[in-house]
């Protein structure tokens, strides 16, 4: 009796103690909306490169597409990498949308072979994730 006694005691002490290193629920809202960022700016790189077997060349090439949002300071929010293996000739047409800033959020899509299963994840201006969405809408294809 008196050692399950000690263990109610000890449990109760340890989550005193640890309700008590909590902060409180006021300051833990106050720290999620302090987001000061006011503008960002979308930076793409394209490399390109030749694709090789042993020494023959290749008729396709490799393209890497580097999306990078950066805050008014210069610091780097997000970055997102897309990689594209295609033919020399065709891989100059397509043109499609993988970042956009739509207002005070960043939206990042994430295309699949099936249509109905492509998302959009948004992002505010300080890389916190606010959810996703199904993408839906075809008029974001265009620039």
């Amino acid at each position: 009796m008196k050692i399950t006694i000690q263990i109610i005691m000890l449990f109760i002490l340890s989550s005193v103690y640890a309700m008590h290193k909590l902060p409180p629920i006021n300051s833990i809202n106050s720290i999620e909306n302090k987001c000061s960022v006011t503008s960002v700016t979308l930076k793409t790189e394209r490399i390109e490169k030749k694709r090789k077997f042993l020494f023959w060349k290749l008729p396709h090439k490799k393209i890497i597409h580097i999306d990078q949002v950066f805050d008014s300071s210069g610091k780097r929010i997000l970055k997102k990498t897309t990689i594209q293996v295609c033919s020399s000739c065709s891989c100059d047409d397509i043109k499609y949308r993988r970042v956009k800033i739509v207002n005070n959020e960043i939206w990042i899509f994430h295309y699949n072979t099936n249509p109905e299963k492509g998302i959009i994840k948004r992002y505010d201006f300080c890389g916190k994730f606010l959810g996703q969405k199904a993408w839906e809408d075809e008029s974001f294809n265009d620039d």
